[in-house]
């Protein structure tokens, strides 16, 4: 994570904390939406930023019936396209239990790709087969990026263009996908798991890495997962929705 990135994102995560504290109505309409583990009447012990610990939790909200509830924070600006995770190839396919072959084909696509930025990285002939191993893989895959080892309860967005906080529950979020998954390649080459979430190779890095750009330790042949956040937050009913009027100075 960059300098600014990282300051984005202390900036919202602090955001969140304050606003969402701000108004009590916030934590029973949070509450009311696990009112099956949760007792009623609840009110805000402490809320305080967990981001700089570096999981998938940004935001701990603990309540005085003794429930905390942790928030995953994406903030974006105009459409959104967000990194959701980041791995090397080789832990990709150990942390997914993909085959061999489809290691092998990832590597060759990825190198390909570093040496040539014009060519697609997943081929036509290479497509049926990526497709077919990931079918069972993709849900796994998704979840994982949002929840990482420490299973946030929470998924925030924060628009910035509109200044609008919109909290939802992680389980109607993997629902959701869960339902609607649709593995293809689309025309450029990228994986498509679904109609809000790509995997592609990262690329960039140029200027800091001194590795060759087709070495696979390079930081540019990562693989990552991205996520359309402007369209997948208009496909979800939000637990709550919190207006705000504060806008840093911050490069989009």
């Amino acid at each position: 994570m960059t300098n600014q990135n990282a300051y984005k994102g202390t900036y919202f995560e602090e955001l969140f904390c304050r606003e969402i504290a701000k108004d009590p109505q916030n934590i029973r309409e949070i509450v009311e939406a696990f009112s099956e583990f949760v007792p009623k009447n609840q009110k805000i012990k402490l809320v305080e930023r967990e981001g700089q610990y570096g999981e998938k939790s940004d935001a701990l909200i603990s309540t005085t019936g003794g429930h905390n509830f942790r928030a995953s924070i994406k903030s974006f600006k105009g459409q959104g396209f967000n990194q959701v995770t980041r791995m090397t190839i080789e832990n990709f396919v150990t942390r997914f239990d993909l085959s061999d072959k489809f290691r092998q084909i990832l590597e060759k696509s990825t190198i390909r790709k570093a040496r040539d930025s014009r060519t697609n990285w997943i081929s036509s002939e290479d497509s049926d087969f990526i497709v077919r191993e990931l079918n069972n893989k993709a849900f796994d895959i998704l979840r994982y990026s949002l929840l990482g080892q420490d299973s946030p309860e929470l998924f925030v967005f924060i628009e910035a263009d509109s200044q609008i906080i919109s909290v939802y529950k992680m389980e109607e979020l993997l629902e959701f996908l869960r339902k609607s998954i649709n593995v293809k390649i689309t025309s450029r080459g990228v994986i498509s798991l679904h109609s809000c979430f790509t995997i592609q190779r990262k690329g960039g890095n140029g200027r800091h890495e001194k590795r060759s750009k087709d070495d696979l330790t390079h930081g540019g042949n990562n693989i990552q997962v991205k996520m359309k956040c402007q369209l997948l937050s208009e496909m979800l009913g939000p637990i709550t929705i919190i207006k705000y009027n504060d806008q840093p100075d911050l490069v989009s």
